[in-house]
């Protein structure tokens, strides 16, 4: 798959990501054993062996859902930094700083959807998000690695994840593109989980569509997150999200966010049905991905 999320099909969305060495598999799981969504996918979770090192200090304070990879070393680091949009730390051992994922690209020219870099000289790369922070709806969420932009959203919905653009990037640059397929994910700030869950539905104009999910009261669910994208951009509302009977989102474009999903919302043990809706308008599409980490 070099690296690509699965396409879509427009009515059945099935879902994602990265390559073949992620140890990434498609299933409805048995909801006795694991979460059970439609056309879902899930994604295993790796802890880095540099974790028990000092190197690991600054990463576990402030990063969360991370891609990374373990290259033949060594990393010139200030290749890196010719990279790095800003120097946020620097030793002589590692430095960190914020990435274009896209290069020169400025799609989305915020710097809150730049992801953070970790380069160290012995070979280790991590590309993450900031842990999310209560109240900051635009921080560190796991839908927000969802890249919505590379995409045609009515033949092509998904392509890519913003976190394995980054590392793609910058590994290419640093010359050690050819150890991408060995990349894993990591979430700092919950080393106990072991899985992404990804669920991803499509509605086109004037539609409702829905999936159901069930989660098993015996997992430990570590965070609930979701990311709308509607291909009408403007001020009219073009897409409606919704648990059950519960409004999660009613927007335009791209939003994502995690505060919105309570565990009264998404509870265990039931069946819930997860809905997108499209606003009628010519060529409108909507897109829901639900994400849950958990173990």
């Amino acid at each position: 798959m070099n690296g690509k999320w699965i396409k879509i099909g427009s009515v059945l969305a099935t879902l994602l990501l990265v390559s073949s060495a992620l140890y990434l598999y498609s299933r409805n799981i048995d909801p006795k054993s694991g979460v059970y969504a439609d056309n879902s996918q899930e994604l295993s979770l790796t802890p880095p062996t540099f974790l028990a090192t000092a190197a690991a200090t600054y990463l576990e304070q402030e990063a969360g859902i991370s891609i990374y990879v373990n290259t033949t070393g060594p990393l010139n680091l200030d290749t890196a930094k010719s990279v790095m949009i800003n120097i946020e730390n620097a030793t002589s051992d590692y430095v960190v700083g914020s990435l274009n994922p896209w290069g020169s690209s400025t799609e989305f020219s915020g710097s809150d959807d730049y992801p953070h870099c970790f380069v160290h000289k012995d070979g280790w790369i991590v590309v993450y998000y900031l842990t999310p922070k209560p109240g900051y709806a635009d921080q560190g969420w796991l839908g927000k690695i969802v890249d919505w932009r590379v995409c045609d959203p009515i033949s092509d919905p998904i392509t890519d994840n913003l976190l394995y653009d980054g590392l793609r990037r910058i590994a290419t640059q640093l010359g050690k593109q050819g150890d991408l397929p060995t990349a894993k994910y990591y979430h700092f700030q919950h080393p106990a989980a072991t899985k992404l869950l990804f669920a991803v539905k499509k509605a086109s104009s004037d539609t409702i569509a829905t999936f159901n999910i069930y989660i098993p009261g015996t997992l430990t669910i570590y965070e609930r997150s979701w990311s709308c994208y509607s291909n009408v951009w403007g001020t009219t509302l073009t897409h409606t999200f919704k648990i059950g009977d519960n409004q999660i989102s009613r927007s335009y474009g791209r939003r994502y966010g995690g505060l919105e999903i309570t565990a009264g919302k998404l509870p265990s043990n039931t069946y819930n049905v997860i809905s997108i809706s499209a606003d009628s308008y010519y060529g409108n599409a909507a897109y829901v991905c639900l994400i849950l980490l958990y173990s």
